[in-house]
C-alpha cells in the first residue's frame, strides 16, 4: 500500500478503537488491521501518529480487544473510566464505587500486567465491601477520638464513609421485591457498572447478586495506566481522601498541603488493604 492508503487504514483503526463495542472478533477488517499493526512497524507508527493527531495515546494493541487508546487532558474523543462518573453531588460516592470495583478485580499488582486475568464481580460484592471499609474507618476514628465532622471550609462535605453508611443498601423492606430506589447504595453501584458496560469495559454475565460482570483487557489497561490515579486525585481534591503512598489508605480529611503528586499514588490493589 502507498502512504495515503496506510494513513486511511490507520485512521480506520483509530475509528474502530473509539467506537463502542467494536472488537477484532466481531470484524474481519478490524482483525486484519490489528495483524498489520503487529507485523508492520511502519504501519504501527502511522497509527500512533493518527492517534496523536486526536490527542490520544496508544496504550496497547491486543488480539481480543483491539487498539486500546489512552486519553490526554486535551482530547474530546476517547472515554476513560473516570470520565464515566456522573457530575452530580454523589460523584465522590461514584468514585469510591469505581475504585472499589478496580481494587477487588485486581487484588495483586501482577494482575494489572496479566493479559489472561479476567475479573468477575457483582453489585452486591462491591456494596458490601464499601460498607465494611466505611464501618472500619468510622470505628477506627471513633476509637481514636478523630474528628469526623466536615472540614470548616467545606461545610457541605460529609465524611465519605458517613455519607455511604447513611444510605440504605437496597432501600427496600423484606416484603418489597421491586428495584432498589435510586438513593440506595446498590443502585449507585449498579449505575457504576452500567456506565462501564456501556463503554465496553465490562460485560454483564448474569443477574446474580444484583448483577454480575466480567472485565476485559480494555478495562485492565485503563486502570493500570490512568483511571485509578485520576479518581484518587479527584477524591483528594474534593477533600474526602488523600492519595496513599505506603499501601495504607488514609481517609482523614487532607489539608491543602497534603495532596501528593500523581507519581506518589499507590497501586490500585493497595487502596483498600
Amino acid at each position: 500500500m502507498n502512504r495515503h492508503e496506510d494513513a486511511a487504514e490507520a485512521a480506520r483503526m483509530v475509528a474502530f478503537a473509539m467506537a463502542r463495542r467494536k472488537a477484532p472478533a466481531r470484524s474481519g477488517e478490524y482483525a486484519r488491521l490489528v495483524q498489520r499493526f503487529d507485523t508492520e512497524p511502519d504501519f504501527a507508527q502511522v497509527v500512533r501518529k493518527v492517534a496523536q493527531g486526536f490527542e490520544l495515546t496508544v496504550l496497547e494493541v491486543h488480539p481480543m480487544t483491539g487498539l486500546v487508546l489512552g486519553t490526554t487532558p486535551e482530547t474530546d474523543f476517547a472515554v476513560s473510566v473516570s470520565d464515566l462518573v456522573p457530575q452530580t453531588t454523589d460523584r465522590p460516592l461514584y468514585l469510591l464505587a469505581q475504585l472499589t470495583i478496580a481494587a477487588m478485580v485486581f487484588p495483586r499488582p501482577e494482575d494489572l500486567d496479566d493479559d489472561e486475568h479476567v475479573g468477575r464481580i457483582s453489585v452486591r460484592q462491591v456494596d458490601e465491601e464499601v460498607r465494611v471499609l466505611a464501618s472500619t474507618i468510622e470505628r477506627r476514628l471513633a476509637q481514636s477520638g478523630g474528628d469526623v465532622d466536615p472540614p470548616s471550609d467545606q461545610p457541605g462535605l460529609e465524611g465519605l464513609w458517613r455519607a455511604y453508611l447513611r444510605r440504605n443498601a437496597t432501600g427496600m423492606t423484606k416484603a418489597q421485591t421491586d428495584r432498589a430506589p435510586r438513593a440506595s447504595t446498590r443502585a449507585l453501584v449498579k449505575k457504576a457498572f452500567t456506565h462501564l458496560e456501556s463503554h465496553g469495559f465490562v460485560r454483564k454475565v448474569s443477574d446474580e447478586d444484583a448483577g454480575t460482570y466480567v472485565t476485559n483487557v480494555k478495562y485492565r489497561l485503563q486502570i493500570r495506566d490512568q483511571a485509578a490515579r485520576d479518581m484518587l486525585q479527584e477524591l483528594a481534591a474534593l477533600g474526602v481522601a488523600v492519595l496513599p503512598t505506603d499501601g495504607t489508605p488514609d481517609y482523614d480529611q487532607p489539608s491543602s498541603d497534603d495532596h501528593p503528586s500523581p507519581d506518589d499514588a499507590a497501586p490500585v490493589n493497595d487502596l483498600f488493604s
